[in-house]
């Protein structure tokens, strides 16, 4: 078994399903953000920090416009506001993206796949999890078959609405992906598993999503005016809304997800006078809180959507010509079991309240399809899926995206990432759980004392007003400029160890990572290193020699950033740092000091 190794790293990272290196990103964009603006450094100077980010995650456009996972365990929360660490990844992409269009950059970013091989990928479905699945395996010289159901990719990202992800960026990104690596695409076409294996693929990647309804419950079907909301979803991305079905109408919406919100907000800009009722609670700190992104809730508020939390609906009944809505407080949405979440919502069935509605639309959850995946279910009708590997009963069949765990677009693109990885190993006759799962994150804290940090105010980017957003499309809110990218970024208080971050190197700041060390025939334990090291990376060890107590200064070099701090401290010169003599860092915390 491969030896486990440990990384301290920020908390955004480890929230972010691709594990993209934030803090370096952030620290590089700073500082290059500066350079572009001061005249110093040409615009291009981005292009490395796109390309990193690129073939880290081929869709991070995409999750710049619609994710936002990582924002939620921002340390800097704690000070102000958390940094919008979104926006900071949308300016690469639209930044990348106007230049393209405008003509100063080529239409794509070179990539060197690998020398073609024989063997034949086909992947079936082409969302997030399939499109990533293609581009890491096209990469690597697999010749990969694209196969989706529709007329265009984009699986559930094509359910997103264009007032949160325009068409024109996702057809953007998409492309981005796919022309460059000459990915064999077929449109309208969803071949069986057997027909797959028939034409002699070597593996098969099934990442089909789930875009079938959840069923409504037995008492609220047979009714004219309920509908899912999927299909009402679809029917706005493909243009087929009838736009003045809604229009001074009474429409219910059912559910706390984003689906549930993105299709209360379009019915919103159809002219409907919205409501929506979930079981999820308003208090997002609660086991019961509402999960959907908080800046979507917000925004729905702001456009007159009306939000009735802790409401489960219990009967459904015509009065009228209208829907009659009877809805319990629902008291409890999860139980905890071994640290997990447990859906087994429960009621105070004498707590009620009623809605009247013209229509009513569900968005409780969606379903693969299994009549598709019958030749993958166990004997108990689930999907056999091995989680760390994908791979599925069946040789060379391996699964990805929320046909095998429902999540965001992010995430799907992780799984489809992870698939890819197997796939190759498969193909190589390599073992397909050697190594992974083997790296122990440690998270960093707030880095600094809370009263010593500055307090800076977050950037905002400006949003439609209200009126206009219930009357378009039209995307709701734009991006960071230079200027508010350089602020934004410098919000960041750099949480993540150096050994993950690197950016200083990368700018030339440092030939390499600078790490204290302790001269021990020196050292004699004061302990001024320890009250100076803002990070707490060093600790002082109590020994015995000759009979007598004695302590001596430790590093958890983990957590030392190498400041030399510690090194202009030190009266007896017990510690030092690398790459720095002790002249040198005293030479330059003079001139800082302005001492001559």
């Amino acid at each position: 078994m491969d030896q486990l190794t440990s990384l301290l790293i920020s908390p955004c990272r480890n929230a972010c399903p691709l594990m993209r290196p934030i803090q370096r990103h952030n620290v590089l964009l700073h500082y290059l953000g500066q350079l572009v603006k001061a005249g110093l450094a040409n615009e291009e100077a981005f292009l490395p920090v796109f390309d990193e980010i690129f073939h880290l995650n081929p869709l991070f456009g995409v999750c710049g416009y619609v994710c936002g996972i990582c924002e939620n365990s921002c340390n800097r929360a704690e000070v102000d506001e958390r940094i919008h660490i979104r926006f900071i990844e949308r300016f690469v992409f639209d930044w990348y993206r106007e230049k393209v269009k405008t003509g100063k950059l080529p239409p794509y970013r070179p990539i060197k796949p690998a020398s073609l091989k024989e063997q034949k990928v086909a992947i079936v479905g082409g969302g997030p999890a399939g499109l990533s699945a293609a581009f890491f395996l096209a990469q690597v010289g697999y010749r990969v078959s694209l196969f989706e159901e529709k007329s265009r990719l984009g699986g559930a990202l094509r359910l997103i609405p264009s007032f949160r992800l325009p068409k024109d960026v996702l057809d953007f990104a998409i492309d981005q992906v796919i022309t460059p690596l000459n990915i064999d695409v077929h449109l309208n076409n969803k071949p069986s598993l057997s027909a797959l294996k028939e034409s002699g693929y070597d593996a098969i990647l099934i990442s089909t999503g789930t875009h079938l309804p959840r069923p409504v419950p037995p008492f609220a079907q047979g009714y004219n005016g309920v509908e899912n909301a999927i299909d009402v979803l679809r029917k706005i991305s493909e243009g087929t809304l009838d736009k003045e079905k809604y229009a001074q109408k009474r429409v219910v919406v059912i559910g706390g997800s984003g689906v549930a919100i993105d299709t209360a907000r379009s019915l919103r800009r159809f002219g409907a006078d919205v409501a929506l009722a979930c079981l999820e609670s308003a208090d997002r700190s609660s086991k019961d809180g509402i999960l959907a992104n908080i800046e979507d809730e917000e925004g729905g508020k702001e456009e007159g959507v009306k939000f009735y939390y802790s409401r489960g609906l219990q009967n459904v009944e015509e009065k009228e010509g209208k829907l009659l809505l009877t809805f319990s407080l629902c008291t409890s949405v999860y139980d905890i079991k071994d640290g997990r979440k447990m859906f087994n919502p429960q009621f105070d069935p004498n707590d009620t309240i009623s809605l009247m509605a013209d229509y009513v639309v569900f968005a409780i959850g969606q379903l693969p399809d299994r009549e598709y995946l019958k030749d993958l279910l166990d004997e108990n009708g689930r999907l056999n899926v091995a989680p760390l590997t994908l791979a599925t009963s069946q040789e060379g069949v391996f699964v990805a995206g929320d046909v095998f765990r429902i999540g965001r677009a992010s995430e799907a693109i992780k799984l489809g990432k992870e698939a890819a990885e197997s796939i190759k190993r498969y193909l190589q006759g390599e073992d397909l759980r050697e190594g992974r799962a083997q790296i122990n994150y440690i998270l960093t804290p707030l880095p600094y004392q809370k009263e010593k940090i500055p307090l800076k105010p977050a950037q905002r980017p400006p949003r439609l007003p209200v009126e206009e957003r219930l009357h378009s499309f039209a995307l709701e809110q734009a991006g960071f400029d230079l200027d508010q990218l350089i602020l934004e970024t410098g919000r960041c208080l750099h949480c993540g160890g150096c050994e993950n971050c690197r950016a200083c190197v990368t700018l030339g700041f440092r030939e390499d990572l600078c790490k204290m060390y302790i001269i021990e025939e020196k050292c004699d334990g004061c302990g001024y290193c320890v009250d100076v090291c803002v990070t707490n990376a060093i600790k002082l060890r109590e020994y015995e020699e000759n009979g007598e107590i004695k302590k001596i200064a430790e590093v958890d070099t983990f957590k030392c950033r190498g400041c030399g701090s510690c090194q202009a401290t030190c009266p007896k010169d017990g510690c030092a740092v690398t790459g720095f003599s002790l002249d040198r860092l005293r030479a330059e915390v003079d001139k800082c000091l302005g001492i001559q």
